[in-house]
């Protein structure tokens, strides 16, 4: 059975595929650390550099954004032509950032904006039709041919591999939908103050669900009654399949804690007896393989290769679900024949030919490490949970875990919530959470107050009477103490 779940309630937004209760994809989506990938600006053009061919944006960030020459549609026309005599200073562009500002680096932006649907990218300047590198024969050719029917004027599409599978009224009906879209978002840059944003790609719920071939799933579940209809909405077909519950946390099949723990351990142990070591540097990222209690039955060459082999299996998950990117180096256990090598570089290619995310198998090295890359879509778990130094749970996880646990409680008959909070804890829980929509969906009165409460950061009291709480009576102190929300 595969399911997904999808928190949006929560000031950290939360995504989990699952198959057969079991965890193959996370995401996360935090108001304190957003992407500006994939949303459209109308900005205005500062400055225009004749050396480089580009032009410096504004956008309405600290920085002025970055667009290159040959990410103007205009461009096209006549590639020779130099960027003074295509735009100026001064001039209003609606631009779409494609990489976050890095340091002291501005976002990069592009104006060959796309809209993303799950069975189309729209590119309303494309003025082309083309078909995902996954697709092929009769199939692929009948979806470029029907698609370049409802093409108009300079309108282009990349078509999804998740197109092959679907009706074509149910394509048509995405199509005219992204249309309407773009109409919108041009309306909006005609009305709107220079600069703003007019459309934002989240990656929970949007860009989570884009990776998937939603009719495969046997339930989409949220936690948030507005999202569910709106899915609903966007995918009709799929309306038995979409439903909200106000008891989210229950019907997860996994406690969402400890997965986290799980997937910042740097120590993944099998069933079998083997150990993957992971660990994160500036640079790369290093998985070690140990066979630590690990006994085979075969010759030791065979028992090499078998633990090897299941290493790689469950490498393949951590990648996925810590979303490691960049360089990884795979120190699998020293391999004498060369067919064994090539067996696991083989059974590592099947596995990651499996991710979303794209992945590519670069071989052994002279000194028998795997190298393999992997595209950087979001944050690792390590870079999203952890302190900076070190691999102990943060602050600001805590902060989330505490807003998760009060929601979690909502329902529950208390005349208030007493929070003892450590005091990194509660600093950073007042500058990240939505205390207004906290108290709106709580309904029931929280204090807090500032303590040393061990390693978790925090500890949830149920208060069945509030004079409980204006007396000083030697358990927590007096109220003067405490700071209600």
């Amino acid at each position: 059975m595969k399911s997904i779940f999808i928190q949006t309630m929560t000031s950290e937004k939360v995504a989990l595929l699952m198959e057969n209760n079991e965890v193959k994809q996370f995401a996360v989506n935090r108001t304190s650390q957003k992407s500006q990938v994939g949303n459209l600006y109308i900005g205005r053009i500062r400055r225009i550099d004749h050396g480089l061919q580009s032009a410096f944006v504004d956008i309405g960030d600290k920085k002025l954004a970055f667009l290159s020459k040959k990410e103007i549609p205009m461009s096209r026309k006549n590639p020779k032509e130099p960027i003074e005599k295509i735009i100026h200073e001064g001039m209003a562009m609606l631009v779409q950032v494609v990489k976050d500002a890095y340091d002291n680096k501005g976002p990069k932006v592009t104006a060959n904006v796309t809209i993303p649907g799950h069975y189309f990218i729209f590119m309303p300047y494309g003025n082309y039709i083309a078909a995902s590198k996954k697709m092929d024969g009769d199939k692929r050719n009948h979806l470029l041919n029907l698609v370049n029917t409802w093409k108009q004027h300079n309108e282009g599409a990349i078509i999804r591999t998740s197109a092959i599978h679907v009706e074509e009224s149910l394509l048509m009906e995405e199509w005219k939908r992204l249309q309407q879209k773009w109409e919108q978002i041009e309306q909006s840059s005609r009305q709107l103050k220079i600069p703003s944003c007019l459309f934002e790609d989240q990656e929970v719920p949007d860009r989570f669900l884009r990776k998937y071939a939603l009719s495969s799933m046997d339930k989409i579940i949220f936690d948030e009654v507005k999202v569910s209809e709106r899915m609903k909405d966007e995918f009709p077909h799929l309306a038995n399949k979409i439903r909200w519950t106000d008891r989210f946390s229950k019907e997860l099949p996994i406690n969402f804690s400890h997965l986290i723990e799980k997937i910042t351990s740097r120590v993944v142990k099998l069933s079998s007896g083997v150990e993957l070591i992971i660990e994160k540097t500036e640079a790369f990222t290093t998985i070690d393989i140990n066979t630590s209690s690990y006994v085979g039955k075969l010759n030791k060459e065979q028992t090499i290769l078998h633990a090897n082999v299941e290493a790689a299996k469950e490498i393949a998950k951590q990648l996925r679900l810590r979303n490691l990117a960049g360089i990884i180096l795979i120190d699998f256990i020293d391999m004498k024949d060369e067919k064994n090598k090539n067996h696991v570089i083989k059974e590592m290619k099947k596995l990651c030919s499996d991710d979303p995310t794209y992945c590519e198998v670069h071989g052994f090295t002279s000194l028998g490490i795997l190298e393999l890359t992997r595209k950087r879509e979001g944050v690792d778990s390590f870079s999203l949970f952890c302190e900076p130094i070190g691999y102990q749970l943060s602050p600001l996880y805590y902060a989330y875990e505490l807003e998760r646990e009060l929601l979690l409680n909502r329902k529950k008959d208390y005349e208030a919530f007493l929070v003892e909070v450590d005091e990194r804890v509660f600093d950073v829980f007042v500058k990240t959470i939505d205390i207004a929509a906290l108290k709106e969906n709580m309904k029931t009165p929280i204090y807090m107050e500032k303590k040393t409460v061990g390693q978790r950061g925090f500890v949830i009291k149920f208060i069945g009477d509030l004079k409980w709480l204006h007396s000083n009576d030697g358990t927590s102190g007096a109220i003067d103490k405490r700071i209600q929300l």
